[in-house]
């Protein structure tokens, strides 16, 4: 009587890093004053930000375009204002190559400005030279249909447990945060934005029934004058909350991915007193995030006949799995003492801050991220005849973040972010920078696993001689009796192992049988 399967398969899916590239792009150009200010004397900071407008992918290549904001703030020769702004930008498009990339696989496009150096030319022209680092992965969906297990006449499974992650759910989407602010009556009114600095702060994501709920703070940080020179400084914090929908979303999926600002526009406005104490603000933010769940699958390992030939088609895969995550925030306390030179100071108008990663570890079930904390401080000074300076620092730090089960060689994946920062003046020569940080860590790793693809058999009853014993792996359930009955002996001839020279190779919860047939 031939042999019978009844077969049980399923798709596993999980996306696959299939390349990165990195590479650096050189960026130069002018700014010319525009005829509404006047000449320059000195830069005291200029600031830039890169936005990627359009990306293409083809074969072995990503393509992109966009441009480089840059915002100087200056000193004039002969300004009736203490400090000017002017704002400019720079046409970007370059390219990077990857092997093997083809046009349908995804890729996530990264671009960091290491280095920005704005140098007067003349009275009415700036040299800018700009070094941006652009880092691209490459990833595609993957799906493998594996065995689960058979049933059928004359056929016998080991079966094993397959842990996973299965991508469930991509989510992309934007909103729009709009919300009008008052300046306090403290502060002078708003007669030129000097400077802006807009940037999200604790962020949230989190899962739900049918949807991803997203909510944070949109942190505005502005530099401006009034209409007689004076200097103003607001730091405003907005909450703002969004939902993304996607019915796959169940409230136990792992949602990864980040929130970014991609328009912003900040525009004055007068009060119903006629002053310009009103500030409105629409900010665009674009939410990019990917949902998974870890399963475990009972899969086949191994089949065996006694009465026929078996033969298992066997794959080697190779999917990423998420070893451990975590988030803390840290704080950067820092003492800044003047050098030779600089000018006294009378009181801080300003503080900008940036966090730049340069290099993570991976080691035994903890992370380690060093960076350094870059800082711009603009003062009022003491001295009337230069009544404000800018000093500048870089500080180095290092955080180590406990995640258990983390091991040497593993991919750690961590961002940081500037949370909010803040000097104070200790005396005119000396002050205390704080910056707290938040540092998020994810750690994957490679696993590989044989699975069963497809299987065969064949009836050798007739030319196959009766066993004189069979090694037997008893699953859970199975009785003696059951198996004296299949292998046509009895109870008697069952003889158990309970020691063997490799009681690894033994399942938790299965045990060693030797079953004695009579010829």
């Amino acid at each position: 009587m031939p042999l019978t399967l009844a077969k049980e398969t399923m798709e596993m899916h999980w996306k696959e890093q299939l390349g990165k590239q990195t590479g650096q792009i050189l960026l130069e150009g002018d700014m010319i004053v525009p005829d509404s200010k006047p000449d320059l004397r000195d830069i005291l900071r200029c600031e830039g930000k890169v936005k990627i407008r359009e990306k293409r992918i083809s074969d072995d290549r990503i393509s992109f375009s966009g441009e480089m904001e840059v915002c100087v703030l200056y000193r004039a020769k002969n300004g009736e204002k203490v400090l000017y702004g002017m704002k400019s930008s720079l046409p970007l498009e370059d390219f990077l190559h990857m092997d093997g990339l083809e046009k349908d696989m995804e890729v996530s496009l990264e671009m960091e400005l290491e280095h920005l150096d704005c140098q007067i030319i003349n009275d009415r022209k700036i040299s800018v030279k700009a070094i941006i680092s652009a880092e691209a992965k490459a990833e595609q969906k993957k799906a493998a249909e594996i065995l689960t297990g058979i049933s059928g006449e004359g056929v016998e499974t080991l079966s094993g447990v397959l842990r996973m992650e299965n991508d469930t759910a991509e989510l992309k989407d934007r909103f729009t945060v709009k919300e009008e602010m008052t300046i306090p009556a403290s502060l002078p009114e708003i007669g030129e934005i000097l400077m802006e600095e807009i940037s999200l702060t604790e962020q949230d994501i989190r899962p739900m029934d049918g949807k991803a709920m997203v909510r944070g703070n949109l942190c505005i940080h502005l530099l401006y004058g009034d209409g007689e020179g004076n200097l103003g400084s607001l730091t405003e914090k907005i909450p703002f909350s969004g939902y993304l929908e996607n019915e796959n979303i169940q409230p136990k999926t792992d949602l990864t991915g980040n929130l970014t600002i991609e328009d912003c526009r900040l525009t004055p406005a007068v009060d119903e007193d006629g002053e310009t104490r009103q500030l409105n603000a629409d900010v665009t933010i674009g939410a990019v995030l990917n949902g998974s769940e870890m399963t475990e699958q009972e899969i086949l390992l191994d089949a065996y006949a006694p009465n026929g030939a078996v033969s298992l088609n066997k794959e080697e895969i190779s999917y990423p799995v998420t070893v451990a995550k975590g988030k803390n925030q840290f704080t950067i306390k820092e003492r800044i003492t003047l050098e030779n030179g600089d000018p006294s100071m009378l009181r801080a108008e300003n503080v900008w801050g940036e966090v730049r990663l340069s290099e993570v570890t991976a080691m035994t079930d903890a992370v380690e991220a060093e960076g350094v904390l870059m800082a711009d401080i603009l003062y009022h000074c003491a001295d009337d005849a230069e009544p404000v300076a800018m000093l500048s620092r870089g500080i180095p730090f290092n955080q180590t973040m406990e995640l258990k089960g983390v091991l040497e060689g593993d991919d750690a994946d961590v961002s940081l972010r500037l949370e909010d920062m803040d000097f104070q003046m200790l005396s005119e020569r000396e002050g205390e920078l704080r910056a707290t940080v938040t540092m998020e860590a994810a750690v994957t790793r490679q696993e590989m696993a044989d699975v069963v693809k497809d299987i065969t058999m064949e009836d050798m009853t007739e030319n196959l001689p009766m066993a004189g014993a069979v090694i037997y792996m008893v699953q859970k359930g199975d009785s003696l009796w059951k198996i004296a009955k299949k292998y046509r002996t009895t109870v008697a001839d069952i003889t158990a192992v309970n020691e063997i020279e490799n009681p690894e190779l033994i399942y938790p919860g299965q045990k060693l049988l030797i079953i004695k047939r009579k010829r």
